[in-house]
């Protein structure tokens, strides 16, 4: 009986912490998807989408045996989205409550933040000391864990300091971490132990004033980009927190931002802007001159239903959390005479 009950505890415990659903039926693409689409020479290519154990190496024999062979881990909400030095993906499910690590290394799917982490959204990655920054809407903190075993490390946050921290960044060269506390209206610098080193802008509407600012990304010469969200339009600062520029406006057509989400940088400069509305991402030069827009609505390869988080690695692979839909879609820029 007793060994009944604990089978009973853990198979509910494990439901509840993971999504699981039947076996995707999912089959690989065959061709190319590009944008934009021939004869003009294309600069956006889609790689794969992840979105279930499935997608890397065999299920969980733990959890074949509690819950049988059809059940498997499913992306529930994906939101805040990084990827490490060796390609390993970090992906906060504000919906499970956990994050996904598709482990490139190992071919596997794994969880960090079980039983510590309510509501993650946004991510950020130290390399050099293999630390995930995880924000969490709920508790108002930021927590540090180690990216292979979870383990909190640090925490970030006093009571009433915080009020929902979202999008983060890490600049490794200058060891600081930049948090967005939307709530506020601000933007918070750390140093890479989690010490408060300063604070950036106040809500307005002014050259370095913020309306719920949301995602942030990192250009080169340690720049920051700031989804200004309910200003719709991207800030540019530089390492300090200084103004430099700002473009963008509300609209609803291409070009404009409706409903601004995460953010990302290429190798090249090149601004990238997800748009929940438009259901596609938007790729500005450096002067916030419109180039191309990827996606629209729908489940199908490049579409998406209320994307969210953005990251752009060192190889120019773009990773967006197509939110609604339950995966992550990856796609690649690609430079001139590569």
């Amino acid at each position: 009986m007793r060994r009944n009950y604990l089978y009973v505890i853990v198979s509910c415990l494990i439901l509840f912490y993971i999504g699981c659903a039947t076996t995707p039926s999912y089959e690989k693409p065959r061709g190319d998807y590009v944008w934009p689409p021939p004869p003009a020479t294309p600069k956006i290519k889609w790689l794969t989408q992840w979105s279930n154990r499935y997608d890397f190496g065999a299920p969980s024999k733990l959890l074949t045996t509690l819950i049988g062979q059809e059940r498997v881990e499913v992306l529930n909400r994906p939101n805040g989205v990084v990827a490490d030095s060796a390609g390993n993906v970090f992906v906060a499910d504000s919906g499970s409550h956990i994050i996904f690590v598709f482990d490139i290394e190992k071919n596997v799917l794994r969880f960090l933040g079980l039983g510590t982490l309510a509501t993650p959204i946004g991510l950020a990655i130290d390399n050099k000391r293999g630390i995930l920054y995880v924000s969490d809407s709920k508790f108002d903190k930021v927590f540090g864990l180690d990216k292979d075993t979870g383990k909190v490390v640090m925490s970030m946050g006093a009571p009433g300091e915080f009020h929902n921290p979202s999008g983060m960044v890490y600049d490794e060269e200058r060891e600081r971490l930049y948090v967005s506390d939307t709530g506020n209206h601000i933007v918070r610098v750390f140093d890479k132990n989690g010490n408060p080193l300063s604070k950036i802008g106040k809500r307005g509407v002014g050259n370095g004033e913020f309306n719920f600012p949301s995602y942030l990304a990192l250009g080169r010469n340690g720049r920051l980009y700031v989804d200004d969200s309910f200003n719709f339009r991207i800030q540019v600062l530089d390492s300090e927190g200084n103004f430099l520029k700002a473009f963008g406006k509300v609209g609803d057509t291409s070009g404009f931002f409706n409903r601004p989400n995460g953010i990302g940088v290429d190798s090249d400069g090149h601004i990238y802007v997800v748009d929940a509305s438009f259901c596609n991402f938007q790729i500005f030069d450096e002067d916030g001159k419109l180039l191309l827009w990827v996606g629209n609505s729908g489940r199908n390869i490049g579409e998406f239903y209320l994307p969210s988080g953005m990251y752009i690695d060192r190889e120019d692979r773009i990773y967006i959390s197509d939110t609604f839909n339950g995966r992550v879609q990856v796609f690649q820029y690609m430079k001139e005479g590569k």
